[in-house]
Order: structure tokens, then C-alpha cells, then sequence
């Protein structure tokens, strides 16, 4: 008996501290966060550009004026001052640098080699042969 003693006062114990919670909870005025509704006439301007929400919906990019006034504020934009300014880019090209086309490049040496045989390799000085694989050019410059 001893037993269900213990579990009758625990369950009366439980229910009056949940009792007394939920009484707390209800005298205490804790505050309500409210949300308000947006305005269907906003414009957000951020590093992004300006968006327009309402009846038009537009976009424009940084620095760029806003397709129309909106009519909320009076006719003035907020974010008209100080207006961000992109400055004019310099129109500065840089002098064309002229590069060797690889046909400049080649020695005299090379140049002997290339025209006798039809299959030199200027990177490792040698031709192909029909008979014999391949051999290194022997130009009369050496």
C-alpha cells in the first residue's frame, strides 16, 4: 500500500506545480512580438541596388535613379541624398605588346633544318628517316 501512497502524492504534487505554472504564466503580461504587415509600397535599397514592391515592381542596379518617385513620401526619395555617384572609368589602354610569332624565334639553325627535311622537330633537333628511325640535323651553322 505503501506504493501506490507514494504514486497518488507524487501525481498530486505534479498537478499542483503544473497548476501553479500555468497560473503564473497566465499573470504574467510577457510581450507579444508583432510583426507588421509591409507596406505594399516600399522601395528596399541596399549594396545590391533598389527593389520596389506594390502594385509596379521594379529593380535597379547601385547608383542608378529609381524608374519612379514614390508617391508615399511626398514625391521625394530618401535615398536620393547623398546620391551614390559611379565616376566616369578612364578610357586607358594599354600599348599592344607584340609577341615573336614561334616562326621569328627559330635559330638559323632551325631554319636550314625545317626547309631540308620535311619532318624536323625544332624542340629536339631530329628528323625521321625511312630506314634508320630518326636522327639529329647537322646544319652547316654548327
Amino acid at each position: 500500500m505503501t506504493v501506490f501512497g507514494r504514486i497518488a502524492c507524487g501525481c498530486v504534487l505534479a498537478l499542483a506545480l503544473l497548476a501553479q505554472a500555468g497560473f503564473a504564466a497566465a499573470a504574467s503580461n510577457s510581450p507579444k512580438i508583432v510583426i507588421p504587415p509591409r507596406s505594399t509600397n516600399s522601395v528596399i535599397c541596399d549594396f545590391r541596388g533598389c527593389f520596389g514592391f506594390g502594385e509596379r515592381q521594379f529593380y535597379t542596379r547601385p547608383g542608378q535613379p529609381l524608374p519612379i518617385t514614390p508617391p508615399y513620401t511626398g514625391g521625394a526619395n530618401r535615398y536620393d541624398s547623398p546620391r551614390v555617384q559611379i565616376p566616369p572609368r578612364e578610357t586607358y589602354t594599354p600599348p599592344r605588346t607584340v609577341y615573336p610569332s614561334p616562326a621569328q624565334q627559330r635559330t638559323r639553325h632551325q631554319m636550314w633544318c625545317a626547309e631540308r627535311y620535311r619532318t624536323y622537330n625544332p624542340g629536339t633537333n631530329l628528323y625521321s628517316t625511312i630506314h634508320n628511325g630518326f636522327r639529329p640535323c647537322r646544319a652547316p651553322f654548327d
